[in-house]
């Protein structure tokens, strides 16, 4: 399988599933290019949750990056060096549905931890300026604590909007890349249950060492 860096990356959009419109310019960096509603919009068919093919692709280049996480680390590109898969999971603190899947994440990154990593990225928490707004960090803090997140979440700054992550039309998305940098399958906006997750990731990580 050829393997496609990620300065091309595409997001696919899957049916099917509930997700959250980017909330207004007000916010910040998440402003720009996307949805002015932050209500939840449910979205019907049955797509599944593994297959997104078919369905239309917004091209988020993803190079070099740094951003600091929740926890005042540093995190650059080579955060993915070390494992077959990492889960890039995208959310907000306005957005349910995210919230109601990081606890599952939290439990599979445990779990999983020999292969795969997620790493979380969070929107919704700097000023116009680009700065960190010190009551939505901790706002963002608080939820992960209550989700038993352990993995790494960013700070959207902009390194992360500058590769397009400011631009997303709806939150959660959810992208693959293996240990080298290198787009795994497709990526998908909407929430999902356990048990599909799962069947994301096995498939994303059979892709991955396939392509290895």
């Amino acid at each position: 399988m050829k393997k496609m860096k990620l300065t091309a990356l595409a997001l696919a959009v899957a049916l099917g599933l509930a997700a959250c419109g980017a909330k207004p310019a007000e916010k910040g960096l998440m402003g720009g290019g996307a949805a002015s509603s932050a209500a939840d919009v449910q979205t019907s068919g049955a797509a599944s949750a593994a297959d997104s093919a078919s369905v239309p692709e917004s091209p988020i280049p993803l190079g070099e990056f740094t951003a600091e996480s929740l926890t005042g680390d540093t995190i650059d590109q080579t955060v993915f060096a070390g494992h077959k898969l990492t889960v890039i999971n995208v959310w907000a603190t306005f957005c349910g549905p995210c919230k109601q899947e990081m606890p599952v994440l939290g439990k599979l990154a445990e779990e999983l931890k020999d292969d795969v990593q997620v790493l979380g990225i969070v929107t919704d928490v700097v000023d116009q300026s680009g700065n960190p707004d010190e009551g939505q960090v901790q706002l963002a803090k608080d939820l992960v604590a209550a989700s038993d997140v352990g993995y790494q979440n960013l700070i959207l700054n902009e390194s992360l909007a500058q590769l397009g992550f400011a631009s997303l039309q709806a939150v959660p998305a959810t992208l693959f890349v293996d240990g080298d940098g290198n787009l795994v399958g497709k990526g998908f906006y909407g929430a999902l249950e356990e048990d599909d997750w799962r069947q994301v990731i096995d498939e994303r990580l059979a892709l991955a060492e396939e392509a290895a």
